[in-house]
């Protein structure tokens, strides 16, 4: 259904905390391996989510975000997966981050952060379902942000269109752009059914 193609693939051990898959069985297109039979503890992650420095650098920012939380946070609360790509077109890497567990998801979905490469916070985005896709379109330097639209049982369009204006991606669902098309080939799609995503634990 989603036209976006996933990144490249490969295996990486390092970890910081546990980790897990977000996604057990990951098709075997697109350059996607599935783990063997004879090692179905093997995992394959998309290339944009294990790497080791970046992680720690979210950890050390989860840690300060949420320090006065802390305490009542569960380990199951304490877990994230991230995305790392260019969002403002300065060749630097930012990061995307799902946060997991029942003090961030609830049914209407989970909270998400934006920051930029220096850790600044760029969005919160609460209650969205995956997957979530880079847009090949810009506005004001930074690619647009598609995500499902939550009319999407009562109304035909599916995809609603933030863009980023006055500083940071505006959120609101009543005036974003609706759109009439899947997302195009060449946009970047995060956490859906046929790439893993590398947890962590913060």
């Amino acid at each position: 259904m989603h036209s976006c193609k996933p990144a490249t693939n490969d295996n990486d051990s390092n970890s910081v905390g546990a980790e897990k898959s977000t996604q057990e069985s990951p098709t075997d297109t697109m350059g996607i391996v599935k783990p063997t039979l004879d090692n179905p503890s093997s995992k394959n992650y998309s290339a944009l989510t294990t790497s080791k420095e970046s992680a720690e650098k979210i950890k050390t920012f989860l840690h300060q975000k949420y320090l006065e939380d802390f305490d009542i946070l569960r380990p199951t609360d304490r877990k994230f997966s991230f995305f790392q790509t260019d969002f403002n077109n300065d060749g630097k890497d930012d990061y995307f981050i799902h946060l997991y567990g029942s003090y961030f998801c609830n049914a209407e979905g989970c909270t998400y952060l934006l920051l930029d490469n220096n850790l600044n916070e760029v969005a919160v985005f609460n209650n969205l379902y995956s997957p979530i896709y880079r847009s090949d379109k810009t506005t004001n330097g930074w690619n647009d942000i598609i995500l499902f639209s939550p009319d999407i049982l009562k109304d035909e369009h599916q995809y609603i269109n933030i863009t980023y204006k006055n500083g940071k991606y505006n959120y609101n669902t009543k005036e974003a752009k609706k759109l009439d098309a899947i997302p195009s080939q060449n946009c970047i799609v995060m956490w859906n059914n046929e790439v893993n995503a590398k947890e962590f634990s913060f």
